[in-house]
């Protein structure tokens, strides 16, 4: 099981220099509430234009998104980590993308949004997700079945086997 790990580990390690860690986002408009629901549990970056940001009576921040089930959470535990202002303040009428793991609350998708870090307010005019240039594919011709059969060899024609005589009298009297 560990050398399963540990092959497993290597194996994504290596895919992920060789094709970079941007190939390996996963990219979703806070607008796509089943994709995001679909990935509950799962670290993905979403991005989107907020609205209507709010802060509940219990000091929580709420960033909503516009035309979107989907929003983020800050808790009043976690507003320290935020030197510049509180979220909803500073992040309302933005285009973001925010990188988190996708909870549900009330069937609704969610980030906890717990370090500023998480954010990227993104330019007016920005291309985003970013368009990731594919490697150019390099043309493999497919083998057969029959090509891909071992070899084998002319058969070779064999000399049939000689009987050794046989001595009539010792059946016959």
């Amino acid at each position: 099981m560990t050398v399963t790990r540990l092959l497993l580990l290597s194996l994504i390690s290596a895919s992920a220099q060789l094709f970079g860690e941007e190939d390996l986002n996963i990219y979703l408009a806070a607008t796509e509430t089943g994709a995001l629901i679909a990935k509950e549990g799962q670290k993905v970056i979403v991005y989107g234009e907020t609205i209507d940001s709010t802060k509940s009576s219990s000091g929580a921040n709420f960033v909503k998104f516009e035309g979107a089930d989907f929003f983020l959470v800050t808790f009043k535990s976690d507003l320290e980590q935020f030197p510049d202002g509180e979220p909803f303040e500073l992040f309302d009428g933005k285009r973001i993308a925010v990188e988190g793991a996708i909870s549900i609350y009330q069937d609704n998708p969610q980030i906890k949004l717990t370090r500023p870090d998480q954010i990227t307010v993104l330019e007016p005019g920005a291309v985003f997700p970013p368009v990731v240039e594919k490697p150019k594919e390099v043309a493999v011709e497919k083998a057969s079945p029959k090509t891909m059969e071992e070899p084998q060899e002319a058969p070779v024609e064999e000399e049939p086997k000689r009987k050794p005589p046989v001595d009539a009298s010792e059946f016959f009297d």
